[in-house]
């Protein structure tokens, strides 16, 4: 799978009806239905701002969604999201804000127009905004003080951000999301205790 890392627009028209194709990095539903709203703000005369988007939850799992908004029933989210199901992308959403043109495409039309707006956005992406998604994981690391400096050092050489920090008589206890090679190249150190953490 592979996930964007900016965002990016492109727009497309058929048959007059104009289809501004909006791709999101996201990893919450909640930034999803912000952009909705935002976009509506933006293009008060577009009849449809619709979405699909796929993401990882913190428990490992893809969460999927998508909306019609408005549009007949199954025309526009579902195939905006089975798109992004074709091109294995994971923690984005693709929204699309479509102006009417006068001529009605029916249900097939429609379909065929909200594959093709996210097909064609996704295809003007450059290798270097897209990367792989590697699974991750919380780990604890427990440490002493005198080695707090060098289990840092340690953190930083291998590219692990710490998201949390605590302490207590014991020491420090840092915590941060690593990928699997990461954990076994910081448990095979004898400056901390590593536990994973289930999300």
């Amino acid at each position: 799978m592979k996930q964007p890392r900016t965002r990016h627009q492109h727009d497309i028209e058929i048959k007059r009806s104009r289809f501004l194709a909006t791709l999101l990095p996201m990893t919450r539903e909640a930034d999803l239905k912000a952009l909705q709203q935002e976009l509506k703000q933006q293009h008060p005369k577009a009849s449809h701002v619709c979405y699909g988007a796929r993401w990882m939850t913190s428990e490992g799992q893809i969460q999927e969604s998508f909306s019609d908004d408005g549009e007949p029933s199954g025309t526009s989210g579902p195939p905006i999201l089975k798109v992004l199901q074709h091109k294995s992308l994971i923690n984005c959403g693709v929204l699309i804000t479509r102006y009417f043109g006068g001529t009605k495409l029916g249900t097939g039309g429609l379909q065929r127009a909200y594959s093709q707006a996210t097909s064609d956005l996704i295809q003007t992406l450059s290798p270097d905004t897209v990367e792989p998604w590697i699974a991750t994981s919380v780990v604890s690391l427990r440490t002493t003080f005198a080695n707090e400096a060098d289990l840092r050092h340690a953190l930083n050489q291998l590219n692990v951000t710490i998201t949390e920090e605590r302490y207590d008589a014991g020491g420090p206890c840092l915590f941060a999301d690593m990928t699997e090679p990461q954990r076994d190249a910081l448990a095979s150190l004898p400056i901390a205790r590593l536990t994973t953490i289930t999300k």
